[in-house]
This record gives C-alpha cells, structure tokens and sequence, in this order.
C-alpha cells in the first residue's frame, strides 16, 4: 500500500513539473516574440495644393526580441503609394515606410488609412490613418442635359432635329475645342465654343438621311473640351432608315355613275375624292375631260402628304342627251401629275 502510495506521489511531482515546463517556456517564447512600433499612428499633411505629392516617412521599430516581419502593407485608397526600406527588422532595428499622397483629382478634406500585417503575435495588422486638405482649384466641368437621340423609325430623306443644353457647372471658363460627327449630322456649334460659369448652351443637331443607307442607324456625336476630368463627353444616335414613301395618290370611287332617266335637274353633280398617301406634295396641273358634257369644277390641284380634297364633275344633262346614241357610254377625266426631276451641278 506505502509502495503504492509512492508511485502516486512521484507520478503527480512529475505532472507538475511538466506543466511548469511548459508554461515557462510559453512565456519565455512570448517575452523573445518580435513586438511592432511605429512612429506615428495618425498623421496629417496639412493643407496643400492641388496636384501635389506631399510625403511622409514612418519609422518602423522592432523592440521585440526576435526578427520582425512585414508581411504586407496596403492602402485604403490608390492615392497613397507606400514603400518600405526593409520587411525584414532585426531586435532593435528599424525600417522606413514612405507614404507619398498624390491629390490629383481631390479637393477638400480626404481621409485614408495604412495597413501594416507583420508576424507581431500580439498586433498581428496595425492601422496608420493618414489624412489631407487640398485647397480648391477653379476649373470648368462640362455637363449635357442628354446622353441619347432616338430616331425611332423614319424614311430616308425625312428630316429631323434634336436639341439638348451644355452646361458649365464649374467656376472657370468652358471651351469646347473640337467636335467629331458623321456626314449625315449638322450642328450649330462654333468652334471654339466658349461657356462661361454657371452658364449652358443650346445645341441644335440635324439629321440628313437623304444618302444614308437603309436600315439600322448606330452613330455618335462626341464633343471635347477643357474638363480635365473626361476627355470628352458624347450624344448616342440610333435609330432605323427605311425606304422613303413616294407620292401616292388614292382615288375614290374608281368611276362616277351619271344617271339621266328621272332626273329633273339640268346638271348632276358627281365627286371623286383624292388622297395623298405619300410623304411629299403632290400636284396635279391639269384636269381635263374626254366630253364637253362632262365638266370638272377644278382645273388642278395641290395635295400635301396625308390630305384629302374633293374633285367634283357636272354633267351637262341636255347636252348629254343631244349627243350620246347609246344607252351606255363611258368616259374619262384625265389627271395630269407634276413629277420633280432634280438637277444638280
């Protein structure tokens, strides 16, 4: 039993002196870690001028017993380019880390932050908030009340416009330098164009599409300027072109029937109705009649696209009975219709 007794004893002085072990020696090998310490945690550039690359440059210490390393460092923003001397510290040694803030394209106050990973077990990423005060600078800033121009469907030769605004939201002069279009549009723009601040422009585009082909339209207007934010800004055109509609005239009723028998008036009156169908003016210059009984009451006439007129003819019934034989006759109205032939030189 006292034997026993023993063994438990020798046992548990074993037990504790494995833990003591192990304990010290975790804390010994935490005491030896690498510890991370920078200069500064926060730092402000003050207040510079626009498009200036102020620099700073941290100090990166070890006051750890074992060597440090810089795993990675980034940035919050691409503005902020860092470089480090060196990722690799040994115990009391430091390193570099340069932080240039390139403020193109900022203005006012701009805050960013650096993130520092090394293999510090205690501060495994450390945070370096940077911040910066860019004074304003004047410029002009171009914008356009509207991005796309739909044609929808039209006919080739049909004419069209579109109007839209550039405006100068910015503080300093607006000067629109240069223009690029196809052939088939036309612009009231004079280049250079000049839009004073707080000011905008009415632009008027027009399409030609005459000579265009038929089918899709699929172009653009792009207009550059002085806005140093965008090279250029542009109005979308699309659309589609189908073939154009040529005059076309719609008679109705294809024939006028007279009647003699029972009829007491002198003269009947009868009406063809004329129509244009197409999409340009067409012009009768001259009504004529087969027979001196029948007599149209208009000598010609003038038909704009979509209107409808009415051509009205008498017939003289004594004298329709003098000279028609037979018991049916037929006879004609002729209709003379003007064709443009263009000529160019």
């Amino acid at each position: 039993m006292r034997k026993k007794l023993i063994i438990f004893i020798v046992i548990g002085i074993i037990i504790i002196i494995g833990i003591y072990l192990i304990f010290n020696g975790t804390r010994n090998r935490s005491e030896q870690s690498p510890k991370i310490v920078i200069s500064e945690m926060e730092w402000d550039y003050g207040v510079v001028k626009h498009n200036e690359k102020p620099t700073h440059i941290f100090t990166i210490k070890n006051d750890g017993d074992e060597e440090l390393i810089i795993e990675r460092v980034r940035v919050s923003c691409g503005c902020v380019k860092v470089a480090i001397s060196n990722k690799n510290i040994k115990p009391g040694k430091s390193a570099e880390l340069k932080a240039i803030f390139d403020t193109t394209g900022y203005e006012g106050k701009v805050n960013k932050d650096i993130y520092i990973k090394s293999n510090d077990p205690q501060e495994p990423e450390k945070v370096v908030a940077v911040s910066i005060e860019i004074e304003h600078k004047s410029k002009p800033i171009i914008n356009i009340s509207e991005s796309e121009w739909n044609l929808d469907l039209i006919s080739q030769g049909d004419p069209t416009s579109f109007k839209f605004f550039i405006e100068n939201s910015g503080d300093e002069n607006l000067i629109i330098d240069r223009v690029n279009f196809y052939k088939h549009i036309k612009h009231n723009l004079v280049i250079p164009l000049i839009v004073s601040p707080k000011e905008k422009f009415e632009v008027i585009l027009s399409y030609d599409s005459i000579d265009h082909e038929l089918g899709e339209v699929r172009e653009a207007v792009w207009i550059y300027s002085n806005d140093t934010r965008r090279e250029s800004v542009s109005i979308i055109i699309k659309g589609y072109i189908k073939e154009i509609l040529t005059p076309a005239v719609n008679i109705s009723p294809v024939e006028l029937i007279f009647n003699l028998v029972n009829n007491s008036k002198e003269e009947i009156t009868e009406k063809f109705s004329l129509q244009n169908l197409g999409k340009k003016a067409t012009k009768i210059i001259s009504i004529k009649s087969s027979a001196d009984y029948l007599v149209p009451l208009s000598s010609e006439l003038d038909l704009n696209p979509g209107e409808q007129k009415e051509l009205q003819v008498i017939l003289l019934k004594d004298k329709a009975r003098e000279e028609i034989e037979e018991e049916e006759i037929e006879e004609y109205i002729y209709l003379t219709i003007a064709l443009p032939v263009k000529i160019c030189k």
